[in-house]
């Protein structure tokens, strides 16, 4: 029978603490969330450092640009291609590394949240029943209910800068999950310039190897006539085989290229695709010139090292927060009695208040050497943050430099084709009238395969070089979203 009881008595125990608790902690909590709200803050007050560049993207002149262009376009008005759109799109869906990237952010906003529940009270409850008894069977009850809080009032801000440099890093992850999305368009499109790459290369080998073959028969002709020597013959089947082996490397080439898109797309699964066009048919559209360089302090990776510079600022305040006094305030209201009826009864109740003043008097110099372990770090952040602006910089002019030298390259390669094609005929039409040996065909036929092999690299570096740039200017306004989705 009095176990029954005690059963029955366990049940109305927790919400009766809780109710203890939400009455008589009120005017605790209004004071603790008010506390915090008013502390000073001992960071230093956080100045953007010069960015170590020329005012100008288009030249290195300290000069400012003489007109100030758009920023970049979008990611459907940059890369026009159908094909290459969807790509891009598959890959922001389902690549992995940026999956990762994402799941970094989740992880740092957790940490945040954590941090900055330190600056808010923290209350809690118990109830408990006690049973028990003597040898002699006399038994008793008794039954217990308490509430706690605990906050600290953090008058010097050592939890408010704590709570800063924790928000300030979880905003740099999200900038880091934008960097990585534009790394991923840009490799993905590139990965798609390879495979098409290799795609045509594989043709000019098989188009290469049927006209090597058709000089084969050719030869064999002319030699059962007595026009062509064995020489002539054994030359041109040497040619042929040689041009097998070119099939044979390029099919190679394009499954390892496929193989690679099919990584940074997440998934090796067979997917419907419109035809891809020709290199030479590819264009993307323009970029804006005459930037300023003040652009570049938008781009994920730097504004990435400015909040991890704002992470280490606000690192000094709580470092130099570790030399004044702490102050924790604990408070407690409860109740026990051996009838659960009396259990809330004004002569059944306690409370306490416990404040608490940590005094640092003497700490072996650690508060001082973390406090100069917060500037260097800061130091730090600020020579990462400088040279990742100058490193933007770099790249961007490079890619502008490129551009100019490989539409000179192209333009020279073509001519070059034409000269070479040109030389194939007349050493044809030589050959056939016996002015010249087989041999000097055969150069002329392996210099046109080069400078075709040479053009079509030229097309592709054109074309990667100008991604590379699009990339460097920071992507259009749809590349670093907070969060990667389906293509905008």
């Amino acid at each position: 029978m009095i176990t029954h009881m005690h059963m029955q008595a366990k049940a109305p125990c927790l919400p009766a603490a809780l109710t203890l608790i939400r009455r008589h902690a009120g005017a605790l909590c209004l004071a603790a969330a008010l506390l915090p709200a008013s502390a000073c803050s001992l960071a230093p007050d956080y100045i953007r450092p010069e960015a170590p560049i020329p005012l100008s993207i288009a030249d290195s002149s300290a000069r400012p640009p003489h007109a100030s262009g758009a920023a970049a376009p979008g990611i459907r008005e940059f890369f026009r291609d159908p094909r290459m759109q969807e790509l891009i799109a598959a890959a922001l869906r389902q690549n992995r590394d940026l999956r990762l990237a994402l799941l970094a952010v989740r992880e740092t906003g957790a940490q945040y949240r954590v941090q900055h529940a330190e600056r808010l009270p923290q209350l809690g409850g118990e109830t408990s029943d006690t049973y028990g008894g003597d040898l002699k069977g006399k038994e008793s009850n008794s039954y217990m209910v308490s509430g706690a809080a605990a906050l600290d009032p953090d008058f010097f801000g050592r939890l408010k800068s704590l709570s800063e440099a924790a928000l300030q890093r979880y905003r740099a992850s999200e900038e880091a999950a934008g960097a990585a999305r534009i790394l991923l368009i840009a490799q993905a499109a590139q990965s798609d310039l390879n495979e098409r790459l290799a795609a045509e290369l594989l043709r000019l080998a098989e188009r290469t190897l049927q006209s090597r073959q058709a000089s084969l028969a050719f030869i064999e002709r002319r030699v059962q006539s007595g026009q062509s020597s064995l020489l002539d013959l054994e030359q041109a089947r040497g040619a042929a085989e040689s041009a097998k082996a070119e099939v044979a490397a390029r099919k190679n080439e394009l499954t390892r290229a496929e193989n690679a898109l099919k990584l940074l797309l997440g998934s090796f699964e067979p997917r419907t695709l419109p035809p891809p066009a020709a290199l030479a048919d590819m264009r993307f559209a323009e970029l804006p010139q005459g930037l300023p360089s003040s652009i570049l302090l938008e781009r994920p990776d730097i504004m990435e090292a400015e909040h991890q510079l704002q992470a280490a600022n606000a690192d000094i305040g709580a470092a130099r927060a570790a030399f004044f006094p702490s102050v924790s305030l604990t408070g407690s209201l409860g109740a026990v009695s051996n009838d659960l009826s009396l259990l809330f009864s004004g002569a059944t109740s306690a409370w306490s208040f416990l404040p608490k003043i940590g005094l640092p008097v003497f700490s072996g110099g650690r508060d001082s050497a973390g406090l100069d372990l917060a500037e260097v770090r800061k130091e730090s952040a600020v020579v990462r943050y400088e040279q990742r602006i100058q490193t933007a910089f770099r790249e961007v002019a490079d890619a502008l430099l490129t551009r100019g030298a490989l539409a000179d390259r192209q333009a020279a390669q073509k001519r070059y084709l034409q000269s070479q094609q040109l030389v194939l005929r007349l050493a044809t039409t030589n050959y056939i009238n016996g002015a010249v040996g087989y041999l000097t065909v055969l150069d002329a036929q392996r210099s046109v395969f080069d400078a075709e092999r040479t053009l079509l690299g030229i097309l592709k570096d054109r074309l990667v070089n100008d991604i590379e740039l699009y990339a460097a200017l920071g992507g259009g306004p749809d590349a670093a979203p907070k969060s990667a989705g389906a293509l905008p």
